[in-house]
């Protein structure tokens, strides 16, 4: 497995803080047979000089567009890879020098078609917030789906994960530049459908900078700003899509029933973080009447999943029947 090349592709917008970290985090790797693509995404600071001094290392290839967004950005790269696996860094993260090595190193037989790794959350100024260590292990790809689909788990998140290249290109796999939250998360979901098993390996070679202004950062109850409401409808957005995405075969009813889960718990979180913002922003009622609609239509699938608490149940439940209960409740949690 020594022997196989792999891309790493990291998108660059405005990013002349952080990129030389990202960028040196990467010539620093252990294991050398890599290339680099990284997209310049119309930057406007001084991001394009930096990467000038990259241009002498024949693994490194700049590629400038117009600003496009993230998503746009990877595509671009993906055209352009030609090696047997490809991995995503983001230009505000870094890694440890044994990233790549853990990575590769996780296909330890030929039906494993994609590797995850454990991460570091960090903030702005590199201290460590929580370090999230998953369930490690070999699994199906349909139980793979269930794990990213799993808040304590390594998520969707196309970071800390190293895909096989021709099953993306095999499979004209890219990301959507019209989903804005979660974008990855069908990405990863489009890719396990395709493929066997996924092996999930403790590394702890990601660092991951948490931003507060981050957009899915946004769709939280803490949230104070009119954010949040394009935050959750790019989120659900994202989860009736990845509704549609599953088929219709038994060994993917768990995945049916979990995506079902996600979108009520997105619904449920939107409507109280509406409740919570309403002295500043009025309450659509249109859309209040729309989320619980979907909540009880969804209400099965949310108590029947594994994936959701049993504290969290109660809580849906009783936002349901006795919603200013909640809404009072949180009122006195969270302001």
């Amino acid at each position: 497995m020594n022997n196989k090349t792999v891309s790493i592709v990291v998108p660059a917008y405005n990013a002349e803080k952080t990129i030389k970290r990202c960028l040196d985090s990467i010539v620093e790797q252990t294991s050398s047979n890599f290339k680099v693509y990284v997209v310049n995404d119309g930057s406007t600071d001084n991001t394009a000089t930096i990467l000038n001094d990259y241009k002498s290392d024949e693994r490194f290839h700049i590629i400038h567009i117009s600003n496009s967004g993230v998503s746009v950005a990877r595509n671009k790269a993906l055209e352009l890879v030609d090696t047997d696996y490809v991995t995503f860094i983001d230009s505000d993260d870094y890694v440890d020098k044994n990233y790549l090595q853990d990575l590769i190193g996780g296909f330890v037989s030929e039906d494993i078609d994609m590797v995850a790794t454990d991460r570091n959350y960090l903030n702005e100024n590199l201290n460590l917030l929580v370090t999230l260590h998953y369930d490690f292990g070999i699994y199906n790809a349909s139980d793979g789906i269930n794990i990213l689909l799993d808040e304590n788990g390594p998520q969707g998140y196309i970071t800390g994960k190293i895909f096989k290249t021709d099953i993306i290109k095999e499979n004209n796999i890219i990301l959507d530049p019209n989903i804005h939250v979660g974008e990855d998360l069908i990405f990863c979901i489009q890719y396990l459908l395709n493929a066997r098993k996924i092996n999930i390996v403790s590394s702890l070679q990601y660092n991951y900078i948490q931003y507060s202004d981050s957009l899915s950062h946004a769709a939280t109850l803490y949230n104070r700003e009119e954010s949040f409401n394009e935050a959750y409808s790019n989120y659900l957005d994202m989860a009736l899509k990845l509704k549609n995405m599953i088929p219709n075969k038994s060994k993917y009813y768990s995945c049916q029933r979990n995506i079902n889960a996600r979108i009520a718990r997105i619904c449920e979180d939107f409507l109280r973080t509406m409740h919570l913002n309403k002295d500043a922003i009025p309450i659509d009622k249109n859309l209040e009447k729309k989320l619980t609609k979907m909540m009880n239509f969804y209400k099965k699938d949310f108590y029947k999943s594994k994936l959701i608490g049993k504290k969290q149940k109660i809580y849906f439940w009783l936002l349901l029947n006795f919603p200013f209960f909640i809404y009072a409740n949180d009122k006195k949690r969270f302001k």
